[in-house]
């Protein structure tokens, strides 16, 4: 497909505009209506032209001028129009197809940590030496780290010839793999991302691989590697139903670093393994085959804490019929928009100077009225009768002039009411996103504490009846080699069944050494029986999370550890969220941002509690752990729903959305764990 790339500028797109304009019924409308009004006021002035020549020839070139002049604002606002609209619908675009990218990023970024921790899990060195020769046990070990990170659709162990040891998937068994990335891998010194058809995926399709080299801790010799399968075909599923509700007419397609295809939300219209032409990364492009006409845009990913990964872009493609389609609106204050709103003094000012034309036209129409009176007396027949049809002519001008300025106001209330319509959409789109990524973020939290509670040597050494000083530096080797690589963590701390802490990942917090954590969330731990299930603090200030040496709020997730036989917890490990840096990322990170890169002026946003607590604002003045009023309506959305309104404040207007978690996968879905959160966005109009 050939496409014509046009970059978006202030200028907003000449060439783009006329090629599209055609799609945009409201111009097209626009067009009809003013050519019609336009043809009848120069038939009126024709006729007054003819007929009263003979004392107004001044008064009608006037008239024929303010015509033409009324011709020259009705192409400003229709030019104008035309570009608000196109302004809008890439606006609405560009968004869909960053966070596309954003999230999967982030996603991504968390397998980097995953693959290089596994790769240390004892049992799996232990079978790879030789100690054990328990396939099934170790493929058991493997199915119950699937079930704690379900983004993994196989996992394989192999030996440094590439023979597969053990294997997850045994629907589709893989014997052996003659890939590159093995050797790749097994010369790397940290995790290698693969993607692209292999025969460790043995469906032809290119599969997103994370492997590492596996070593016993402190040993030069390779064992083998290990390769975790992303499931890719799941997580663009759950994203692309969610883009759904805000991106409803348009394609969403991920492409790989030649351009091509990997996945597509609508592969009838947008299929796969097809390239497609990416734009700039501050462009839109539109394209032409046939009788169709496409709006695009491409988005490169930002990255993720130094994290770059693959070289995918999101491209996001939109009919320009249905980028334009006339939608019907809210009831909107147009007064209020009219009066606050940033961009409308822009599309009232042409109505303004339409109103400014009519003035000068009322006042002519009332000279001219007042001359005809006076000359209706002329002795020239010909005067007189010119002067007795100059009235009825003048009035019929004055209300072409009162239609075409209705008519300035009509088309200008429209574009407002469909601007600050797409903002209040947008804020929506913001606030439902944002509380998505906090969502998946906090989904890997759960799954971190689970897993991370299995480890052999916690269990083992928990289950004695002391911890000794040897076992004691293990303890803390371990936590400190997890927490090097999951760094939204300040702290990972184990406790014993008693509740009192035994050994933490940073040396700064090891003052906490026998102390007893008198929480709800350690309690629970405590009596639970499975190793699926795990248990959340509440959202407020601890001492265990203490940034700046204050003491702030936070979520701490915890889970049991169980004895290596099984039976009641011997204890628990908790997991202390760096939550200060982590919720500001993510709320900065989905607000509009200005041409510096910085957040624009008087967009903000918020995560909060159903019960009102603050958890997390993009405004200095407002702090974690503080009580905020909730509206109604907000408290009434039910799991996934959003919800946008026009506020004034200070005489600024601004689109407030408000969105409710929905959770990810099975977390917050399954039963396990509740808390609905909302996140709040405003954005100024």
């Amino acid at each position: 497909m050939s496409e014509v790339i046009v970059r978006q500028s202030h200028a907003s797109g000449t060439d783009a505009v006329e090629q599209l304009i055609q799609f945009m019924p409201d111009i097209r409308r626009c067009h009809t209506v003013f050519s019609q009004l336009e043809r009848q006021w120069t038939w009126i002035a024709l006729t007054g032209k003819i007929n009263c020549n003979a004392i107004a020839a001044t008064l009608f070139d006037f008239i024929f001028k303010t015509r033409d002049t009324f011709g020259q604002l009705r192409q400003d606002m229709t030019g104008m129009l035309a570009e608000k609209l196109l302004e809008k619908a890439v606006r609405e675009m560009s968004p869909v197809a960053q966070v596309v990218m954003d999230i999967i990023k982030r996603n991504l970024y968390e397998r980097t940590a995953d693959v290089s921790f596994l790769a240390t899990d004892g049992e799996i060195i232990s079978f790879l030496q030789g100690a054990s020769t328990d396939v099934a046990a170790l493929r058991a070990r493997l199915a119950a780290y699937r079930a704690k990170y379900s983004v993994y659709r196989d996992i394989l162990v192999l030996d440094t010839q590439g023979r597969v040891c053990v294997q997850l998937d045994t629907r589709t068994p893989v014997r052996e793999s003659n890939d590159p990335l093995v050797a790749q891998t097994l010369a790397a010194s940290e995790f290698v991302e693969t993607f692209r058809p292999t025969d460790l995926s043995p469906d032809g399709r290119a599969a997103l691989v994370y492997s590492h080299v596996i070593r016993e801790e402190g040993a030069a010799e390779p064992l083998g590697v290990l390769c975790l399968v992303f499931d890719m075909d799941g997580e663009v599923a759950d994203l692309f139903a969610g883009m759904a509700r805000f991106a409803e007419d348009m394609v969403i397609l991920l492409l790989d670093d030649k351009g091509e295809a990997f996945a597509s939300s609508d592969a009838r219209q947008a299929p796969v393994r097809r390239s497609y032409a990416r734009t700039p990364a501050d462009g839109f492009a539109v394209s032409s085959t046939g009788s169709s006409t496409t709006l695009a845009v491409s988005r490169p990913s930002e990255g993720y804490q130094g994290y770059e990964g693959q070289a995918w872009q999101t491209h996001v493609l939109r009919s320009a019929q249905r980028a334009f389609a006339s939608r019907p609106t809210a009831e909107l204050d147009v007064a209020l928009v009219r009066r606050e709103a940033g961009f409308s003094a822009q599309l009232t000012n042409i109505e303004e100077q339409a109103s400014d034309v009519m003035g000068d036209l009322t006042l002519a129409a009332l000279n001219g009225q007042i001359m005809a009176a006076r000359q209706s007396g002329n002795a020239r027949e010909d005067e007189r009768m010119a002067a007795q049809a100059l009235p009825p002519i003048l009035d019929a001008v004055r209300k072409m002039g009162i239609e075409m300025e209705r008519e300035f106001h009509y088309f200008t209330d429209g574009l407002l009411k469909t601007v600050t319509a797409s903002r209040l959409n947008d804020a929506s789109f913001l606030a439902s996103i944002t509380v998505e990524i906090m969502d998946r973020n906090l989904y890997e939290r759960a799954n971190d504490c689970r897993w991370w509670a299995l480890t052999p040597d916690f269990r083992r050494i928990l289950a004695r009846p002391a911890v000794d000083k040897a076992s004691l530096a293990r303890l803390e080797d371990i936590l400190e080699y997890i927490n090097s690589y999951y760094t939204v963590y300040s702290n990972l701390f184990l406790y014993d069944a008693h509740g009192v802490v035994v050994a933490c990942s940073q040396a700064a917090e090891r003052g906490l050494y026998g102390q007893q954590i008198n929480e709800d969330y350690v309690r629970r731990t405590l009596s639970l029986n499975d190793s699926d299930d795990f248990a959340v603090s509440s959202f407020r200030a601890t001492t265990l999370y203490h940034p700046n040496s204050k003491a702030q709020p936070t979520y701490v997730y915890s889970a049991p550890v169980f004895a290596p036989e099984g039976g009641q917890a011997v204890g628990g490990i908790g997991i202390v969220f760096d939550s200060l840096p982590q919720f500001a990322d993510m709320l900065g990170d989905t607000l509009p941002k200005d041409s510096a890169g910085k957040v624009v002026e008087g967009a903000a946003g918020y995560f909060a509690e159903t019960g009102g607590t603050l958890v997390a604002a993009s405004e200095a003045h407002t702090l974690p752990g503080e009580t905020c009023q909730l509206q109604p309506q907000w408290l009434a959305l039910g799991q996934g729903e959003c919800h946008s309104q026009l506020e004034s404040v200070d005489g600024v207007l601004y689109a407030v959305g408000c969105a409710r978690s929905r959770g990810y996968r099975e977390y917050k879905r399954d039963g396990r764990y509740s808390n609905d959160v909302l996140c709040v966005v405003r954005l100024p109009i």
